[in-house]
């Protein structure tokens, strides 16, 4: 008998979790949807995938599977969740965050995720290099929200982005093909007349015997002391070198690389929604210009640091992220526009660094929608970056 009341009230529990998602059943009207803040998600799906619906936690750990979605339409409460499309294999993930009745990016207010699987992938930077990892198109919640008026949906089409930041070894390659860093053709102009008059300090050019060899100039360390236009220079070369007429490598815009860096659970920080004295040792945050250890490799990452779910690691710390995006204020009555001049690499004006790094002098600054602004010209021990491929349409 004991044994019976408990099948019943595990039952009773998840018909109960059951309901407060799914609101799908013709007695619920407007007005209860409304109370509950609840918008529709709609999900197409012409390759007949296996779709998953989880609603996030706090951590990586704390997702929750929720019950089986019908029909490919189903109401949900505030809150965020993603979608797990297992493809013959391939896993897709997108993100789906929900904040008021109605309220979400498409028609009538509801919220569509459309299964795109990717056509082909890019190739590693280097043979044994970090891979690229696809992000999914469709919309996500962008920018800080603990700022009311700030957050809104931005639609992006699916693209790449590498796993780990751009490494010395691989900005080595670029600083000795003749048809790399010497090569004006992979510079803009304003880069050009940078490069007329400085001598590059990144640190793929130490050498072993110098004193900053261990702490910065390791191949599989991110390069850092890099600018904007040594970066964006990198990925003009990547394109010529491995493009194939395929493929566009480039800086991420602010959009891509926020969406990237939440992961599809939308965390506030690399691996979560917090970042409490026990959850900082997720991450490679020193804040001591000292530090024998700084940035942190590729082969030591693999073995100690997490991924976020896409695969991903350090979006939070480590080295703080160039992004292509010229900085400019947006909100939800001046949304962000991702194919709009800011992302053009000729527009003069300071670019926009994410992510924080391993000196970042506040953990504000690890939190993922902060914002830091930088002359294209400038180059610090905690600045690198990483690259996204996009296929030539």
């Amino acid at each position: 008998m004991k044994k019976l009341y408990a099948a019943c009230g595990a039952s009773i529990v998840f018909l109960v979790i059951a309901s407060f998602f799914y609101f799908r059943f013709d007695g619920r009207d407007e007005r209860q949807r409304y109370e509950q803040e609840e918008t529709e998600l709609i999900i197409s799906n012409s390759h007949d995938a296996n779709v998953t619906l989880y609603q996030a936690g706090q951590s990586l750990q704390d997702a929750v599977a929720l019950p089986q979605i019908v029909g490919g339409e189903v109401w949900l409460a505030k809150g965020n969740y993603f979608l797990r499309v297992d493809l013959a294999g391939q896993i897709l993930l997108y993100p789906v965050s929900i904040i008021s009745y109605r309220g979400g990016p498409d028609k009538d207010g509801t919220f569509n995720v459309t299964v795109r699987p990717p056509t082909g992938f890019p190739p590693a930077i280097l043979p044994d290099g970090a891979q690229f990892v696809f992000i999914p198109n469709g919309s996500f919640l962008f920018g800080d929200r603990q700022r009311i008026q700030e957050p809104h949906y931005v639609w992006l089409s699916g693209f790449f982005i590498n796993a780990f930041e751009v490494t010395n070894g691989e900005f080595r390659e670029f600083m000795s093909d003749p048809q790399g860093y010497s090569n004006d053709a992979n510079w803009t102009d304003a880069g050009r007349k940078w490069k007329a008059a400085n001598a590059s300090h990144a640190t793929a050019r130490l050498k072993p015997a110098d004193t900053d060899f261990d702490r910065f100039g390791q191949p599989d360390l991110p390069v850092v002391q890099v600018n904007w236009f040594e970066a964006n220079a990198f990925c003009s070369w990547l394109t010529r070198r491995a493009g194939a007429d395929k493929w566009i490598f480039a800086l991420p815009t602010e959009a891509e690389w926020e969406k990237a860096a939440r992961g599809p659970d939308s965390f506030d920080y690399g691996l979560g929604m917090n970042i409490s004295d026990n959850e900082v040792k997720l991450y490679n945050w020193k804040k001591n210009p000292g530090a024998e250890v700084t940035v942190v490799g590729l082969e030591e990452t693999k073995s100690k640091h997490q991924p976020n779910r896409y695969g991903l690691y350090h979006m939070t710390g480590n080295v703080a992220e160039w992004t292509q995006s010229i900085y400019r204020s947006y909100n939800r009555q001046r949304p962000y526009v991702d194919d709009d001049d800011r992302n053009h690499d000729d527009v003069a004006g300071e670019r926009v660094l994410r992510g924080g790094s391993w000196y970042t002098a506040s953990i504000a600054v690890l939190y993922i929608p902060y914002r830091e602004n930088f002359r294209p010209e400038v180059q610090a021990p905690y600045l690198g970056f990483r690259v996204v491929a996009r296929q030539v349409p």
